[in-house]
């Protein structure tokens, strides 16, 4: 009611019903890497989820319960969230998508991988979405965690991946990938055009090996 949201509006300083306008249009996170290994090679070790872990700093943990059942437990900024996904697409050495079944975040995610003609490696499209569970108060107070899941470095957790693929191990003093380029960043409703009313999930990509944006998408009402 009105005192719930009076109550998160002292706590978090901004009101919920403008954060929940956000958070419920979700996080949409697009990468794309060149890696020097063969498309199998790179499904195979997306497609044992358990793999996750050891390139995906924010993954803490990928339990396989039941076929495509698996369980994920997330850690960003100190807070920790749990949920079950389901693989719903799997084309080997193609393609990989997943959804989440129930957990404290609603969450989708698939790769693309295509090998490049000339012996040049492959090509691995990274997609994430995050979204909170319903209702709006809910919506409102995960916005700000939200955020934080579009400023994980997931063009570094994918070069850690290449680094695995290419030599076998994952170096500690692995240089950070450099940016992509000058819209490598989360980006708020306020700082989009007020004309602008679709969700931008993507946009145009460098020459890096490692490219992509992230944005939140534009909701109109943000002030």
């Amino acid at each position: 009611g009105l005192g719930t949201v009076a109550i998160v509006r002292a706590i978090t300083g901004r009101c919920p019903a403008y954060r929940a306008r956000a958070a419920r249009r979700g996080i949409h996170v697009r990468r794309v890497v060149t890696i020097q290994a063969k498309p199998a090679e790179v499904y195979a070790m997306w497609r044992d989820l358990t793999n996750l872990p050891r390139f995906m700093s924010h993954v803490k943990s990928v339990t396989v319960e039941d076929g495509n059942i698996s369980r994920w437990a997330v850690e960003v900024a100190g807070r920790s969230l749990e949920w079950r996904a389901e693989i719903v697409e799997d084309e080997p050495d193609r393609r990989l998508r997943w959804k989440s079944l129930d957990g404290d975040i609603r969450h989708e995610g698939e790769i693309d991988i295509r090998e490049q003609s000339g012996d040049r490696g492959t090509v691995v499209e990274v997609k994430m979405h995050y979204f909170p569970p319903g209702g709006l108060i809910v919506a409102g107070v995960l916005y700000g965690f939200l955020r934080k899941i579009a400023k994980v470095d997931i063009g570094t957790e994918l070069a850690r991946l290449r680094q695995l693929l290419e030599t076998g191990e994952i170096s500690t003093g692995a240089r950070r990938v450099p940016d992509v380029d000058e819209n490598d960043t989360a980006v708020t409703a306020q700082q989009l055009s007020p004309k602008q009313t679709s969700p931008v999930t993507t946009a145009q990509t460098s020459t890096h090996d490692v490219q992509g944006t992230v944005r939140t998408a534009p909701t109109g009402g943000l002030r």
